[in-house]
């Protein structure tokens, strides 16, 4: 017995040495927990650089709607759009029972608030909605479109400051095979991600065996009705293209626009005659070089701006602007939309060193502003010569006689009676509407005309569309 009572006695000192110990090293472990994160072993990096694009990319990107869209009879009426125009109704069904309707996405290209898109996604927008990144509306307008090239540019009526411009790539270098990732903005909620490759550069768009589009790009990144008119961007967060469609019976097969065409048709759009009332009268656009590169040339040169008068040539290649090295023909159109009258401009071109100033948009004579910008060469109408032509007017003005480039379909003797929706009775008439027609715009002009039947003349009206100059 005394044995058994002398092994309990030094068992009981044990159990308490090993409990006290048990709590030393359970609070020193949770201590070193606390301070020490965990080890990472084989962690994978998840924001990569698809992730670090979009994030790029993502503040640029906006939804365009409108509370009201009108009757796609009224506003689609080119053959070559009837496949844009199947695909868009069927995105705008889906919608029927919403109070508003989200019509596609865009990208903010300038931080003043101007917006490229597809003309098919604003063509039936009665008032054009913005929702920005993050959910903010704004109302916005609609500054030119173009549906042969499917481009329209919009601006946000009083934009908020420091909006995110979209980055482009100028390098004009695109690789089959590269990633390409399609981003829009489809609901104005959150954002539409897919990701793929770059399949075709030069993929032709036909309708019925017309070929619409020669130049488009194709992709394997799907292209939701939802994300037409939002960027395709490469790996760089930079944009290559605009997203268009999907083959109607393939839908994993997408579609863009190129980067190259977009911005040589804005710049046509993006001119201080356009923006600031005032003109320095150079158009650029970009060709390739005998070694395939691209650069920004002098496209087009407006009648009686200081360009004309200082000696500038069509076709001139551009170097610098200001003392700007000019590679990027966007970043070019940024600049000249923010050109105001007095602005001294030096500009460096393959022709040498030229010094303009901005001078104030005048539009002169209006004869001889319809002779050089719509080809018109236009006379007053006076009685004695209307009742000789059988017209039953005693004024108003009508073509004297016809100009090299003269639309083939008007002939001497045809009087304007409408450009556009104004009406043109007097040289006063046809000044007002010039002021508000800009270059490359497109006007329809109804004139009065005399056609010859069984010997017979009888009166008759022609619509003639004219593409400002």
């Amino acid at each position: 017995m005394k044995v058994k009572k002398s092994s309990l006695f030094l068992f009981f000192p044990a159990i308490i040495l090993i409990f006290i110990a048990s709590l030393f090293f359970s609070r020193h472990g949770k201590n070193k927990s606390a301070t020490e994160p965990p080890l990472e072993i084989n962690q994978p990096n998840r924001r990569n650089e698809v992730v670090r694009a979009i994030e790029k990319t993502l503040p640029s990107v906006v939804n365009i709607g409108t509370e009201h869209v009108l009757d796609s009879q009224n506003i689609l009426e080119t053959e070559d759009f009837s496949i844009l125009q199947r695909m868009f109704d069927k995105f705008l069904r889906s919608q029927k029972s919403a109070a508003s309707y989200s019509l596609g996405s865009g990208c903010i290209i300038d931080p003043s608030g101007l917006i490229a898109t597809n003309a098919h996604v604003v063509e039936r927008a009665a008032k054009i909605m913005i929702t920005l990144n993050g959910g903010r509306n704004y109302e916005a307008e609609m500054i030119a479109g173009n549906q042969l090239h499917d481009i329209a540019l919009l601006k946000i009526k009083n934009p908020p400051p420091a909006l995110q411009a979209i980055q482009c790539d100028d390098s004009g270098k695109l690789y089959l095979g590269e990633t390409v990732i399609a981003v829009g903005n489809p609901f104005g909620l959150d954002s539409s991600i897919t990701v793929g490759a770059l399949s075709g550069t030069r993929r032709r768009l036909t309708n019925q065996g017309h070929v619409i589009f020669s130049d488009i790009l194709q992709t394997d990144a799907i292209v939701y009705p939802g994300n037409s008119g939002g960027p395709l961007i490469n790996i760089e967060g930079k944009m290559i293209g605009m997203n268009m469609s999907s083959y109607e019976n393939a839908p994993g097969i997408g579609f863009a626009i190129p980067l190259s065409r977009i911005e040589n048709v804005l710049a046509k759009w993006m001119l201080p005659e356009r923006f600031g009332f005032c003109s320095l009268g150079i158009v650029p656009g970009w060709e390739k070089d005998e070694l395939g590169q691209r650069t920004i040339i002098i496209e087009d040169i407006l009648p009686g701006s200081p360009a004309a008068l200082s000696g500038l040539r069509k076709g001139s290649r551009i170097i610098r602007f200001n003392g700007r090295k000019i590679n990027d023909l966007l970043v070019l159109s940024r600049l000249l939309i923010r050109l105001q009258q007095g602005d001294k401009v030096t500009l460096n071109t393959s022709d040498g060193k030229f010094q303009l100033t901005v001078e104030p948009l005048s539009q002169g004579n209006p004869l001889q502003t319809a002779r050089e910008r719509l080809g018109l060469n236009l006379t007053e109408v006076t009685p004695l010569l209307a009742k000789e032509l059988g017209y039953p007017v005693d004024s108003g003005l009508l073509i004297a006689d016809r100009l090299p480039d003269t639309p083939p379909e008007i002939k001497r003797g045809d009087l304007l009676l409408r450009l556009g929706s104004s009406a043109i009775h007097s040289p006063k008439d046809l000044a007002a509407k010039l002021k508000t027609l800009h270059y490359q715009d497109t006007v329809t002009a109804v004139f009065l005309t005399t056609v010859t039947y069984q010997g017979k003349n009888y009166l008759a009206r022609r619509n003639v569309s004219l593409t400002v100059r």
